[in-house]
């Protein structure tokens, strides 16, 4: 794949990320951009663009906000810890963006990146959380990053993390796509509190999806992927985190799903309480929220033996 790979204010061409890209097979054009001329560095970035025609943009810091800033096309684009409030016009992001950001920056504030996803309209699974600083050049953001740009392992192992793309939905289950990899997610794998009936109704075709394999069958070819194996921190029932009627949290919303099964096949919001701890919000009108909004709820009635949790929105 060719990658253009955009640097951030006073890096080099030729620094930890972009040679990590080249030596995974990538060809990467990495030129040098102007550190004092804003202007001048979406110029040469556009021209480079232009002349080589890459499948995938990436953007490091200020080079985040260049890249943003460009007509990139078609091409994939891939945004490590934006500076896009400090330089440049861009606040939007195109559909199929990844942002991967560490909430440990000290440059760059990971709230950036948060407003960024509800600017652009991008689900949350956009907004991918690694890394230990600004630099991203640590093995698991390196590997995120290649994955990011559509990396993809000859043989995937149990226990590989990976980004995947939503290509059918089914009542049972996602069928995702990683590379030349279908991997199926399973209905009980998406979420740690039973929320719909349908995977339907979890996610759509061309969502993008954080899952863990946790099976593979070599001879028939199968590989099982699951969300909620990424998150045991999310486990409301076995694990440390303990939910009680009455607590008040904040959710982000998802999608809104036309029939819901938890809302007697009437409309409603799902949320997410935290990753892979998704609910249902009934009662609520088309258009009123939208994917990425933060909401206050209430839990109202929890059912332990079903696994289900029942949530109001806070007046």
């Amino acid at each position: 794949m060719k990658i253009l790979f955009l640097h951030g204010w006073q890096s080099v061409p030729g620094s930890v990320k972009p040679t990590f890209l080249k030596a995974h097979g990538h060809e990467v054009i990495n030129p040098k951009l102007s550190d004092e001329d804003f202007a001048e560095a979406v110029r040469i970035a556009q021209a480079e663009f232009d002349t080589h025609q890459p499948q995938a943009v990436v953007g490091s810091s200020r080079g985040g906000a260049v890249a943003m800033s460009i007509n990139s096309g078609e091409a994939r684009l891939v945004l490590l810890c934006p500076a896009w409030k400090k330089h440049g016009n861009a606040r939007r992001v195109k559909p199929g963006t990844v942002i991967l950001h560490s909430r440990a920056d000290d440059v760059v504030p990971f709230a950036d990146s948060e407003e960024l996803v509800r600017n652009s309209g991008l689900p949350p699974s956009a907004l991918v959380e690694v890394g230990d600083d600004h630099r991203l050049a640590d093995p698991e953001p390196l590997r995120k990053m290649l994955a990011a740009c559509g990396g993809a392992p000859v043989v995937l192992n149990p226990g590989d993390v990976v980004r995947v793309i939503v290509r059918k939905t089914a009542v049972f289950g996602l069928f995702c796509e990683y590379g030349t990899h279908e991997i199926l997610v399973l209905i009980p794998e998406i979420s740690w509190i039973p929320s719909f009936a349908s995977c339907e109704q979890a996610a759509a075709v061309g969502d993008e999806l954080e899952v863990k394999i946790v099976h593979i069958d070599r001879e028939r070819n199968k590989i099982a992927g699951s969300v909620r194996a990424l998150h045991p921190e999310s486990d409301p029932w076995h694990g440390v985190w303990q939910l009680g009627v009455g607590d008040v949290l904040e959710a982000t919303v998802v999608r809104w799903v036309e029939k819901a099964d938890r809302c007697g096949d009437a409309g409603g919001y799902l949320l997410a309480l935290r990753p892979a701890a998704l609910v249902m919000l009934c009662g609520q009108e088309a258009g009123r929220l939208k994917s990425g909004d933060r909401v206050a709820v209430r839990v109202t009635a929890i059912d332990a033996h079903q696994g289900k949790v029942t949530v109001a929105l806070v007046p």
